[in-house]
Formats: structure tokens, C-alpha cells, sequence
């Protein structure tokens, strides 16, 4: 898969070594339902400056309608509640955790490119 925007990307590294990359966390999400598998390890690209991958059990997540991802979900990750709470405030979004996002089904809806 081509990412087409780092800055929403995530990955599932099986126990069996492969490597499954997301370009939109909306994806990695729809994923994890539809297809469960022993999971190593769950990784998501924190948005906070400096930090890059992070685990996505620890990572903070912010939905915006207003935040254009790959795939249309308007999920961000971040290593720190601040900063995302920052861009929640600008984009009119909302805190959502890691449970919630598993458990919403998510539309694959490519943005169109600006």
C-alpha cells in the first residue's frame, strides 16, 4: 500500500513477523474487526511533533470531520493529550479513545486531493 499522508498512518506487525501498513487509522480500525489475528504489536503516527511511532494502546486520538485523512475517517493520533486537545479545539473535533475507534465501523472514503 502507498501512503499517501505519513502523518495518519498506522501498522500491525503479526506474530508471525509480517508487517501490515494503514494510510488512514480509520483502516487499521475496519482491519482489527474484520480480520483478528495474533497481533505482535499495534503502532500508530503520533501527530506531536518529534515523537513518530508510538503503540496505539497508549496514544491519545482526536475525530474532526474538519481533518482531511487519506480515507475521510478524521482520526489523528498523539503521544500527549495537549496537543491534541489543541487541534480538537481548532477543528471543533472530539477526544475519542482507542476502545471507541475499534468499535466504530469506519468509511473508506479517499479525500480528494486538494
Amino acid at each position: 500500500m502507498t501512503v499517501v499522508d505519513p502523518r495518519f498512518s498506522a501498522q500491525i506487525i503479526t506474530r508471525t513477523g509480517k508487517t501490515y501498513v494503514f494510510d488512514d487509522l480509520g483502516c487499521l480500525a475496519n482491519w482489527l474487526r474484520e480480520k483478528p489475528a495474533p497481533i505482535a504489536s499495534t503502532w500508530v503516527w503520533s501527530m506531536t511533533p518529534g515523537e513518530g511511532w508510538i503503540p496505539a494502546a497508549e496514544a491519545v486520538y482526536m475525530q474532526s470531520d474538519s481533518l482531511h485523512t487519506p480515507m475521510g475517517s478524521g482520526l489523528a493520533a498523539f503521544g500527549r493529550e495537549p496537543a491534541a486537545d489543541s487541534l480538537r479545539v481548532r477543528l471543533a473535533g472530539r477526544l475519542v479513545s482507542w476502545d471507541e475507534i475499534r468499535a466504530a465501523p469506519h468509511a473508506h472514503r479517499p479525500t480528494p486531493a486538494s
